[in-house]
């Protein structure tokens, strides 16, 4: 299993370009990323799992980090787009999906009700599952795209890419958690001010 900090550092050398990403995919077996996705993305499920709806659509100007409700949507729908790529590089017979991202930050939708984050993040966590069951075995790793973001990719360097975008957004997810709940702490504790009646004019 790849530590935490392991992982930390490669994802960061290879944002930092102090590697390629393909360079660095190729220091671990795919399975090791595999499995480091599954842990992060279980840490995202956990993260959002006794929220509330005013809650997950919390955010300030104070903060440039999304809400967790533009997070979760986000990584759900940017998720379609690795979904692709992992499919380019394997001989799975199963379809692209026609709904991806093909950029930073699409997807992201505000507002949207906690109990439906929960449950679209478990259902794309079963599909990304269903994937990588299906294209890890049939892969071939000597099978390689250009890809304009991030040059020349494998399958086991999506897989990576797919768990490095997991990571990054988790920890904006952990902030904005602490956050949230440090603001609806303090609305819950505010003084409630007396309903103000209107004055009673006299007779005369």
């Amino acid at each position: 299993m790849i530590e935490t900090p392991v992982l930390n550092l490669l994802i960061t050398n290879a944002f930092t370009g102090k590697t390629t990403w393909l360079q660095a995919s190729q220091l671990y077996p795919v399975s090791e990323f595999v499995d480091a996705f599954y842990r992060t993305r279980a840490a995202m499920q956990r993260n959002i799992d006794d929220l509330t709806d005013e809650q997950v659509a919390y955010s300030t100007d104070s903060n440039p980090i999304w809400s967790l409700s533009e997070t979760i949507t986000h990584i759900i729908y940017s998720q379609n787009g690795y979904h692709n790529f992992l499919l380019d590089l394997s001989a799975s017979p199963t379809h692209h999906l026609l709904e991806a991202a093909k950029g930073f930050g699409e997807g992201a939708k505000p507002g949207q009700p906690a109990d439906d984050l929960r449950r679209a993040l478990r259902d794309a966590t079963d599909r990304i599952h269903q994937l990588i069951d299906e294209t890890l075995p049939v892969h071939d790793p000597a099978l390689h795209n250009m890809n304009p973001l991030f040059g020349r990719v494998n399958y086991s360097t999506v897989v990576l890419l797919l768990c490095a975008h997991e990571v990054d957004h988790v920890r904006q997810a952990i902030v904005m958690r602490r956050l949230s709940h440090n603001y609806t702490n303090r609305s819950a504790h505010l003084p409630t001010l007396p309903k103000s009646t209107p004055s009673q004019k006299s007779d005369s």
